[in-house]
């Protein structure tokens, strides 16, 4: 909750309108949620129906990978407001791996919007206050929907460890280069974050009876260039746009001390035809970092992947 004047608040919703597409964001959301039940539901079906004709798919030694997904995520940012916030976001997820003798290069562009609304549910509500010249004062409120969207570019290099390879398991060490950006295009940025990250990565294949791998990954920074909102959370300048004044004068190099950002996850192949799989993914991840005021994330994410 938040109280400003009235005037105030008729800019707000004057700007607000403004950015029509924005204020779609929500509603689009809710839709692509919907979207992604059904298609989960029809693909479960079709794993059913279909059986396992051969496992070449996952042997290819070129792999794309087009996915969908849902988080729900939970964001506390004390730059402006002590309470939780919480969404359901969709994504869309690009993914290319090459596989050699030695190990595997993989790049990943998952791109995702979604609402953000208080942990009861609600929109945000702002207050806005005038007093007549009789000095009697009215309170009108304001609904301020907000809504998040970004995307996470990823690009690694895992070396098998040759030591440890059986027709049972294998394991990759390696890492990754990670740019991610979350922007709010509201007038409260709520979790606006971007950083670039050089991560420690690990991955472990158990190879079933079946001859279908679990894969479990791994990943953690161990230096980032994080970027926020100075505290003042002006960025106009007569002669710079928004976007360089943000990245401009508010970056920070950070280690683990100040900025954490762990993801783990579980991949399994569900269908598996010559050419073509589909896998089942989940994830879990947890985001802190501390400066200027502490911002904090931890979401899971479900997702469907067809592996070509």
């Amino acid at each position: 909750m938040k109280i400003i004047n009235r005037s105030l608040a008729h800019e707000i919703k004057a700007t607000l309108f403004k950015k029509g597409p924005f204020l779609q964001l929500g509603i689009i959301s809710q839709r692509c949620s919907l979207l992604l039940k059904l298609s989960f539901s029809f693909l479960l079906v079709a794993v059913q129906v279909h059986g396992q004709d051969s496992i070449d798919a996952l042997h290819k030694r070129n792999q794309f990978r087009i996915g969908v997904g849902a988080d729900y995520i939970k964001t506390a940012d004390l730059m402006y407001s002590p309470n939780m916030f919480k969404s359901i976001r969709t994504n869309v997820q690009l993914g290319y791996s090459h596989k050699s003798t030695r190990g595997i290069f993989s790049s990943d562009l998952h791109v995702f919007l979604g609402a953000l609304k208080t942990n009861s549910g609600s929109n945000i509500v702002i207050y806005a206050k005038e007093s007549d010249i009789h000095g009697v004062e009215s309170i009108e409120h304001l609904d301020l929907p907000i809504s998040q969207i970004g995307f996470n570019l990823r690009l690694g290099y895992l070396h098998e460890v040759q030591q440890l390879r059986s027709s049972s398991k294998a394991l990759y060490l390696g890492g990754s280069l990670e740019e991610s950006l979350t922007y709010v295009p509201a007038f409260l940025s709520i979790g606006t974050i971007n950083y670039a990250s050089l991560n420690a990565k690990a991955r472990f294949d158990y190879f079933l009876k079946n001859g279908k791998p679990v894969i479990f990954e791994l990943a953690t920074p161990l230096v980032s260039v994080v970027t926020r909102l100075p505290y003042h959370q002006s960025l106009g300048r007569p002669d710079e746009s928004v976007l360089q004044t943000y990245f401009k004068g508010n970056n920070k190099v950070e280690t683990l001390n100040h900025f954490q950002n762990t993801r783990f996850s579980v991949k399994y192949p569900v269908w598996v035809r010559k050419r073509i799989a589909l896998d089942i993914t989940y994830a879990v991840y947890w985001m802190h970092y501390s400066k200027p005021k502490h911002l904090t994330e931890a979401g899971s994410q479900v997702s469907l992947g067809f592996t070509f």
